[in-house]
């Protein structure tokens, strides 16, 4: 059986042409498969231009002063923070150093009025750091502090001792009284026995009459002793009130000080500030990374006048911003955070190649071009890298020169794109009048 289709296969051999068809129909199938399968990448394309990421930082100075120290050279690459030039602000820095003198003096002297102030006695504990710096006011603080004490505590002791001596005055006038009245009451009683024993003529009249004066006598003294005591009485008070004016007026004293030392401390605290920020503007540093042009100073004791320009610093980045005129049909497709190619034109893409990046932003509002007329969204777009080429060959790029940016909005299939002609042409054909 095998034998007689083998036969009629070599009578009737396959034409030729069919082995080509199949060919065909296998490549047309891949190809349709491929279509489907493979995607592209849709771009939108911009054209714009390199901007600086940073603006050119002109070096001046508020106060000016004179060149100490000049430590770069034009040319010199720097970077955020590096020291540049050093001013001697001599005025600064004596009103710096004479301020911390003074505001020191005041936190010595508080600290004084504080421990004379406290209930009870106490030693008296200056500030380590201002009587570190300052051991001389520190030890006439302490003197001070000594002699107002002493002085406090003689003033208190004599008028302790007026109050004791008038307190003793009082007592003795007291038992003055307290003798005089009884030995008026025993005088009247042997007048009043005299008084009988002469009616009787038993007692001379000169005894009697002596008895009578000494009974007068007594009377004297005791009506002299009433008025007394109340002065004594109120001088004793006098003198309390004096001792306690004189602890209330050193305490007024030293309070007054104390509100006058706070005063001097918050006003000189202010302007150490302002001092300590000024001498800290001594030494100019960077305020970006950059290359130092057009410097000014090349000698050391030159004046700098307040506000004079010092030199300037061009910034250098690691990545560039370009920013490009989108037109308004692509304008819906277009948002923040897209990938984008940035191609220089100054260089042939095919040979280097292109900077990725990526959609920082993307203006709201249309604008137009003064020249043109053409309407058009700008867009921003920061790039990974700032220069094409290698690490040790870089191509550098600079502000000013044009780009094209393509920016990725999505991918579809060939067979999208092959398709969309053809569905296109059936959705708007036979629409003519």
């Amino acid at each position: 059986m095998t034998t007689s289709l083998d036969a009629l296969v070599a009578r009737h051999p396959l034409p030729t042409w069919r082995s080509g068809a199949w060919i065909v129909v296998a490549l047309v199938t891949s190809a349709v498969l491929w279509s489907v399968v493979a995607r592209v990448n849709e771009v939108v394309v911009a054209v714009g231009e390199v901007v600086p990421e940073g603006k050119l930082k002109v070096i001046q100075h508020l106060e000016g002063g004179i060149i100490e120290q000049i430590y770069v050279a034009e040319g010199d690459s720097v970077n955020a923070g590096d020291p540049l030039v050093r001013l001697d602000l001599a005025t600064a820095g004596v009103n710096r150093n004479e301020l911390q003198a003074r505001l020191d003096r005041e936190v010595l002297r508080r600290a004084r009025l504080l421990a004379q102030l406290a209930p009870t006695p106490t030693l008296l504990s200056l500030p380590k750091d201002a009587a570190t710096r300052h051991p001389d006011m520190a030890q006439a603080e302490q003197r001070t502090f000594d002699a107002r004490r002493r002085e406090l505590a003689a003033t208190v002791a004599a008028l302790q001792e007026q109050v004791r001596q008038r307190e003793l005055a009082v007592q003795e006038l007291d038992a003055k009284r307290r003798a005089s009245a009884a030995n008026l009451g025993l005088a009247q009683q042997r007048l009043q026995l005299s008084q009988s024993l002469l009616s009787e003529g038993l007692m001379a009249k000169m005894e009697h009459l002596k008895l009578q004066s000494e009974v007068e006598s007594l009377q004297g003294e005791l009506a002299g002793l009433g008025p007394a005591l109340p002065r004594a009485r109120a001088a004793v008070a006098e003198a309390e009130e004096r001792l306690r004016e004189a602890d209330g007026r050193f305490r007024r004293e030293s309070n007054d000080d104390l509100s006058d030392a706070e005063e001097q401390i918050a006003r000189l605290t202010e302007l150490l500030a302002t001092a300590t920020d000024q001498g800290a503007r001594a030494e100019i540093k960077s305020p970006i990374n950059g290359v130092v042009k057009r410097l000014r100073y090349n000698t050391i004791g030159g004046v700098v006048s307040p506000g004079d320009p010092i030199m300037e610093i061009v910034p250098t980045q690691d990545k560039l911003v370009v920013t490009a005129h989108l037109g308004p049909v692509d304008r819906g497709y277009v948002h923040s955070g897209q990938d984008a190619l940035v191609k220089v034109t100054t260089y042939d893409y095919i040979r280097y190649g292109g900077l990725a990046g990526r959609v920082v932003h993307v203006a709201p509002d249309s604008s137009t071009d003064a020249k043109t007329g053409a309407t058009y969204f700008e867009v921003i777009v920061e790039t990974d890298k700032a220069a094409l080429g290698s690490a040790s060959r870089p191509l550098p790029i600079s502000a000013g020169m044009q780009a094209v940016v393509d920016i990725q909005t999505g991918n579809r299939s060939i067979a999208d794109y092959l398709l969309t002609p053809v569905l296109k042409l059936r959705q708007e054909a036979f629409r003519e009048r």
